[in-house]
């Protein structure tokens, strides 16, 4: 039971009269001195005040009185949280819920600075603890279910977003952030769902348009992600992430020119957001290049870097320095270029350069040379001399590759879920396939080991130079999206790309089976999001055919 002078100070808290709530405290205190809950409530007063000192005596005088009074160790934790004594905080919150499991500020405040600390597990289990008190914990649940997708445990988030769907009455903010994560797992009709019901158009700030647009576009409303992109970019023009989705949304169009001009703002960015580096020399803007020498800096992936080194035969500059990641080096040193040409490795942003006139990054030659990848042939290459393939057993022999890049970010949409998915294509009796994947993993190989007609050819492979000397030996080459997509295209060799519906690149536009990029290409396209079986049948009735 709480004393009279108790309980005017506990209402007058409540009811945020602070000044009357702490003289209502101390008067209290005079009569009840070793009352270790109005010692809290006297700092929760002067705390609120602004009075820190004052409050962080007053609650270490409470828990000096009661090592368990309520919530003591928890405002501790906040004072210092909000000082930037950040392990001091812990400290409390750990403390708090020594004493009380089932306190729940304390579960997210910790699960708070775990996140920032990137202590993963730490975070998780105070999320998972958090969920046990109340279920409909969003701000835990869509917290939680981002760390899995960070982890890649596909299914548990897709649990946990199903969850977070069924919650009522989110905020326009929550709803936003629970269609992103949609989106991130492939479910762009509930992510649409969630915006109409939310997050209306006409309110939403720059952040939930640019949601709206990419939900627009996975759904292919290309009217309609393209108003919203330009929504973003006028509530937020500081920001040029949206000018260059809206390039990728234009480029995916096929409208070269405004695609690539919208594609320059992400040299707007901060280099280090791009992974280039900061080069003294001038920018090339597309001025003439006679007398002058040119660095080149290819960017981005080697898909990206074999898409673009096309370009380098078309700078008529007295003197090129073309920079890219090692494995490119041997390749485009056998490409025919008319000026004298220094490779160097990527080894680092701040690697030592040669003095040179201007610069330019390899994303921004299409816009200055020539916007319509149509008027400009795939990269030609002297390929060096490789061992030969042993002999075939069978009529055609066929590269093949399953997965791409583990940490592309959507590499979960992109690769083969399941490597029993081929198994379509390693029955047809006409074909010998040529394994291209690295790597394999333990399971993989023991799975691929049953097949006889599947040869191990990824050994040996030590640049892309290798790679393509295997693969002007082979007769085509089945792949998802990958580098090997560009070099092969490159070779003019035929190639089966598999393309998922969800998150399909830019580069290979929302439909058709071909692609200016490459002429030799065929895209093959999942009619619905996630139908790998649906996509690899119709492959393989069509590799059939070739019999």
């Amino acid at each position: 039971m709480l004393s009279p002078l108790a309980l005017r100070a506990a209402t007058l808290l409540a009811e945020h009269n602070l000044p009357a709530a702490l003289l209502a405290a101390q008067d209290c205190l005079q009569a009840e001195p070793d009352n270790a809950p109005m010692w809290n409530l006297l700092g929760v007063c002067a705390a609120r005040l602004g009075q820190g000192e004052l409050a962080r005596h007053c609650w270490l005088q409470a828990l000096q009185l009661d090592a368990a009074v309520a919530d003591a160790h928890y405002n501790l934790g906040c004072l210092h949280e909000d000082g930037g004594d950040t392990a001091q905080a812990v400290l409390h919150y750990q403390a708090e819920l020594a004493h009380n499991p089932r306190h729940q500020d304390s579960l997210f405040r910790l699960a708070r600075r775990y996140q920032q600390e990137g202590r993963v597990m730490q975070e998780a289990a105070c999320w998972r603890r958090l969920l046990r008190l109340q279920p409909d914990h969003v701000v835990a649940l869509h917290d939680l279910l981002l760390l899995c997708q960070r982890q890649r445990r596909w299914r548990l988030a897709a649990r946990l977003l199903q969850r977070a769907l069924r919650l009522p009455q989110l905020s326009h903010a929550e709803a936003a952030a629970l269609a992103a994560a949609c989106l991130h797992q492939g479910m762009a009709r509930e992510a649409m769902r969630l915006l109409q019901q939310s997050v209306p158009l006409a309110q939403a700030d720059a952040g939930q348009a640019a949601i709206w647009a990419l939900a627009c576009s996975e759904l292919r409303q290309a009217a309609a992600a393209e108003a919203a992109w330009r929504q973003a970019v006028a509530s937020q023009p500081q920001q040029p992430r949206h000018l260059q989705n809206l390039g990728y949304l234009l480029l995916a169009q096929g409208r070269w020119q405004e695609g690539w001009q919208a594609h320059e703002a992400r040299l707007l960015r901060p280099p280090v957001e791009l992974g280039l580096p900061c080069l003294a020399a001038p920018r090339w803007q597309g001025e003439s290049l006679a007398g002058r020498h040119l660095l080149v800096w290819f960017e981005q992936g080697l898909g990206d870097a074999l898409q673009c080194c096309r370009y380098l035969p078309l700078l008529q500059a007295a003197r090129l320095t073309v920079v890219c990641r090692p494995e490119l080096m041997r390749l485009l040193h056998s490409m025919a270029l008319s000026c004298p040409v220094q490779f160097l490795p990527l080894t680092s942003l701040d690697m030592a350069l040669p003095a040179h006139d201007c610069h330019v990054f390899s994303m921004s030659l299409p816009w200055l040379l020539q916007p319509d990848p149509a008027r400009t042939p795939p990269a030609r290459f002297v390929l060096p001399p490789v061992p030969a393939l042993p002999a075939r057993q069978r009529k055609l022999r066929l590269g093949l590759v399953w997965r791409g890049h583990a940490r592309h970010p959507f590499d979960h949409h992109r690769s083969l879920p399941d490597i029993r998915l081929l198994t379509p294509l390693l029955q047809l009796p006409h074909i010998e396939w040529l394994s291209l994947q690295l790597p394999t993993d333990a399971t993989e190989q023991t799975w691929l080991g049953q097949w006889p007609q599947l040869l191990a050819g990824e050994g040996g492979l030590a640049d892309l130079a290798d790679t393509a000397g295997v693969l002007a030996q082979l007769d085509g080459l089945v792949t998802v999206d990958t580098a090997l997509v560009h070099l092969a295209g490159s070779l003019g060799l035929r190639c089966w790309l598999l393309l998922s519906a969800s998150h399909t690149d830019w580069r290979w536009g929302w439909e058709g089976a071909h692609t200016p990029w490459y002429p030799a290409l065929r895209l093959y396209r999942q009619q619905q999001a996630g139908d790998w079986p649906g996509l690899l049948a119709r492959l393989a009735a069509d590799l059939a055919a070739l019999a």
